[in-house]
């Protein structure tokens, strides 16, 4: 008993000088699982015109040219008379002003070379977007761009989700008068998207921010402000495989801020460096308890009490007689006459 409780008093010691306190851990947390992640697409988009249920053809070959011709008709004094009439909301941030958002068109697929004005004004008009407005502002609802475009075109929102892809394209060198040389396409899923996914664009991206996509890794989260473009129509391959319009949300946003895993401590892993020492402690306990015991019983063995008790190691009759009963009484009443006083008469 005290080899056992010695032993697994220096197996916990061991483990917890090593460091190897996750074996702990392990007995009480659920194993990881590897999330599986889809094989890359954009090579298989590049090279047929075949499209899977859940993805889309960008051409942004075409939407540069378009830019270029429509973003070399804005100068500098014609952004500064159209940022000088700009409305705010309840927020107290910007709303796009009605000459740009009135050419919007819903329902078509990309944007039209008639919305490159206000497509451009809109990406502008978000990099003035601050950090602190994404307390403020109104969150993303899914639903509510889906059914009512109108009322919220040219109005800013804060858009959380996970990112799904992210292609980074030049803007054609025609453009640099307006401010923008490169922007970011992306797609994410938002909580209330369902199976659909929001279509972004954004004029920078944070510098760790993985692309889930060509990186193998999982959809990060991701957060950003910006405005409601349109209801955008893109080219979807379809339940059947015969092709589809499909309907999305598009934004046009400042920034995609990456947002890190937290590092999730189970309670496994708060209570191991507990059950450490509360396993120690117990182990202390009973070692204690096993030497007293042992010294108890080692004095024990020194006193007469415990002398009286102990048997012999085997039984012998050496020392017993053997006799008759006659010898037996003859011998009783010798002793009865040496011992009693002399009574007779003398003679």
């Amino acid at each position: 008993m005290t080899l056992l409780v010695v032993g697994i008093g220096l197996v916990v010691l061991f483990v917890s000088s090593t460091g190897k306190s996750s074996f702990f851990s392990d007995l009480f947390s659920n194993a990881p699982v590897k999330i599986p992640q889809p094989p890359a697409v954009s090579q298989s988009l590049l090279a047929t015109d075949t499209l899977r249920a859940d993805e889309f053809r960008v051409v942004p070959t075409e939407a540069n040219g378009i830019a270029s011709q429509y973003s070399s008709l804005l100068d500098r004094e014609g952004i500064a008379d159209m940022e000088s009439g700009v409305q705010t909301d309840v927020t107290g941030v910007p709303v796009i002003p009605q000459v740009l958002t009135r050419t919007i068109r819903d329902d078509v697929l990309g944007v039209l070379s008639s919305e490159m004005p206000a497509w451009f004004g809109t990406l502008r008009m978000s990099q003035k977007l601050k950090t602190s407005d994404l307390q403020t502002l109104p969150e993303a609802q899914f639903t509510l761009f889906m059914d009512s475009p109108q009322s919220c075109r040219g109005r800013a929102f804060t858009l959380r989700g996970r990112l799904r892809r992210l292609t980074p394209f030049a803007i054609d060198q025609s453009s640099q008068s307006f401010g923008l040389k490169s922007v970011f396409d992306a797609w994410i899923s938002t909580r209330d998207s369902g199976n659909q996914l929001v279509h972004v664009v954004a004029v920078s991206a944070d510098a760790g921010l993985p692309n889930p996509e060509s990186e193998g890794v999982a959809a990060p989260d991701v957060e950003m402000t910006g405005y409601f473009f349109k209801r955008e129509g893109y080219a979807a391959n379809g339940k059947t495989g015969e092709g589809e319009l499909g309907l999305t949300a598009l934004f046009l946003v400042g920034r995609i801020q990456y947002l890190p895993p937290q590092k999730v401590v189970s309670r496994a892993s708060q209570m191991n460096p507990w059950m450490t020492w509360i396993g120690i402690g117990v182990c202390c306990g009973v070692m204690l308890l096993v030497w007293q015991f042992q010294i108890s019983d080692t004095r024990f063995r020194e006193t007469r009490s415990h002398q009286l008790t102990t048997l012999p190691v085997r039984a012998t009759f050496d020392d017993i007689e053997v006799r008759t009963v006659q010898e037996a009484l003859q011998e009783m009443q010798d002793y009865a006459r040496s011992s009693s006083p002399d009574t007779g008469l003398l003679t």
